[in-house]
């Protein structure tokens, strides 16, 4: 079947119907960077003899179909800018109409004007479109998504609003609420879509819709979900479309480090099997220099083993195993939510557990992950002249490491710095875990978007920070598909009408 794409974002709605096998015809969207994004995903120029710099509906071409385009009578695919400003009779006739119309009043994170407000009040406009379109003109099928919160916005007052409407237009609506995890993305991100008929198509039943990835978050640490931080192995919590920008807004991972086989091998050697630190870290002694390496030889041993005046006397603290609890065998992963602003949250939480799925994306939140070698692991203690007799060093902190044992040496650790180097080379930092952000593609992937989709779009000059937007503000579509590969099967009802 034809459709047309409004309020069309990067493409979600056409990726997902266009793999089940239905036929774009045209789009609507007003954001330039999108739309930039969507001519390049999907191979669009506009037509050499339009004039769409000036009107708010063109023509737009493949490539195959420019080379034949005369001016008279174009074969490409229809586009407007403004919904707002589109007539009825401007619109070619297609069988199905996809739209998400904007959340940002409907959702949480938004100021919760509901359908009054002036973004989510656009679905008004294209109900008076459908209202304003011959019956024989009508699109057969409506495919429209939005938030969850869609259902509860205004006590259920915009949900009823949204039936009747649609009714009123001559469409009896199904809908479900449905989470993106369960459609084989690794990402928490819950919808609800409704696919309205036109009165008097038989034999529809699109929902309920299933998928088949039983996978789970996984937190590595709780709290609340600004605070979590996630296995990589896991789900990915919602994604937002604000995913650029300082601390990143993508939810926080942790990730795998490299061990060099020959710590363990040094141990080995000197007669130790198993490396239970605890709470003590230390250092081999070397009778010889060592061959320049990228990766440091400071192993961990006993506290007493020292670093003497022979040899290499300079590297990283490394924990093997601090605690009774963990084996080290496991590197956790854990999203985040905006890291820089404490008060940000999603349900709640800023951090979630190893094993959840990613933060749903959103326009105004950051998301990474964070990279746990070891949860239990909270600090190393330092010998200092101070009343405790030690600092406690953190990840990150600078350590000088002359004298060990001295009880009577003060400022030994630097938080989250290096202290004064010296020709001993004397000077250590603290590692334990790793915190990145996830990048533009891995949320194009949260979107069940093939790579070369990514790719064409920053190959076509889109920055980082529009396309951690357009992911987010963009529908799932492993979830159209499945919505596609129902209607299709129903397609031979529908002509029946």
């Amino acid at each position: 079947m034809e459709f047309l794409d409004l309020f069309s974002g990067i493409g979600g709605f056409r990726r997902g119907l266009e793999r089940s096998g239905h036929k774009c015809i045209g789009h609507v969207e007003i954001d330039k960077y999108a739309n930039k994004s969507y001519m390049a995903m999907y191979g669009l120029s506009h037509c050499k003899y339009g004039q769409c710099d000036k009107d708010n509906c063109c023509k737009i071409c493949k490539t195959e179909v420019m080379e034949h385009c005369d001016g008279n009578k174009c074969e490409g695919e229809w586009f407007a800018k403004d919904i707002k400003q589109i007539r009825a009779g401007e619109i070619p006739k297609a069988e199905i109409w996809t739209f998400g119309f904007p959340c940002t009043d409907i959702s949480l994170s938004g100021k919760r004007a509901g359908l009054e407000g002036e973004r989510s009040g656009l679905f008004f406009t294209v109900v008076g479109l459908l209202k304003s379109t011959d019956t024989e003109n009508k699109p057969g099928i409506l495919i429209i998504e939005n938030v969850k919160h869609l259902l509860s916005s205004k006590r259920g007052g915009d949900f009823t609003a949204v039936l009747t409407n649609l009714w009123e237009a001559g469409y009896d609506v199904e809908w479900q609420c449905v989470n993106s995890k369960d459609f084989r993305v690794p990402q928490h991100r819950e919808r609800v879509y409704l696919v309205g008929y036109l009165g008097g198509i038989r034999g529809r039943k699109v929902f309920p819709i299933s998928g088949s990835n039983r996978a789970v978050i996984k937190k590595v640490i709780g709290g609340y979900q600004g605070e979590r931080v996630y296995d990589g192995n896991g789900l990915s919590v919602t994604l937002t479309a604000s995913g650029g920008g300082a601390g990143g807004k993508t939810g926080l991972y942790l990730c795998d480090t490299k061990k060099p086989e020959e710590w363990m091998e040094c141990l080995k050697e000197n007669g130790e099997e198993e490396c239970g630190a605890k709470n003590y870290a230390g250092f081999l002694s070397y009778k010889k220099e060592p061959d320049m390496t990228r990766i440091a030889r400071c192993i961990v041993a006993n506290y007493n083993s020292g670093i003497t005046r022979f040899g290499e006397s300079s590297g990283v603290m490394y924990c093997k195993a601090c605690d009774e609890k963990c084996t080290q065998k496991c590197v956790e992963a854990r999203a985040a939510l905006t890291p820089d602003r404490l008060n940000k949250r999603q349900n709640g939480r800023r951090f979630k557990e190893d094993g959840e799925p990613e933060f749903t994306l959103t326009t105004i939140d950051r998301h990474g992950v964070m990279m746990l070698q070891c949860p239990y692991y909270t600090g190393l203690p330092i010998k200092e002249a101070t009343k405790k007799g030690y600092v406690m060093a953190r990840h990150g902190d600078g350590i000088n490491l002359s004298y060990p044992d001295s009880d009577y040496r003060r400022g030994r650790v630097g938080k989250q710095c290096s202290q004064t180097l010296l020709t001993g080379a004397n000077m250590g930092v603290l590692v334990y875990c790793r915190i990145r952000k996830l990048t533009p593609k891995e949320c194009f992937r949260l979107q069940a978007f093939d790579d070369f989709l990514f790719d064409r779009a920053k190959a076509a000059g889109v920055s980082d920070a529009q396309l951690y937007k357009q992911a987010g503000n963009s529908v799932t579509v492993n979830i159209v598909y499945e919505i596609g590969v129902r209607l299709k099967k129903m397609e031979g009802c529908i002509h029946e009408i």
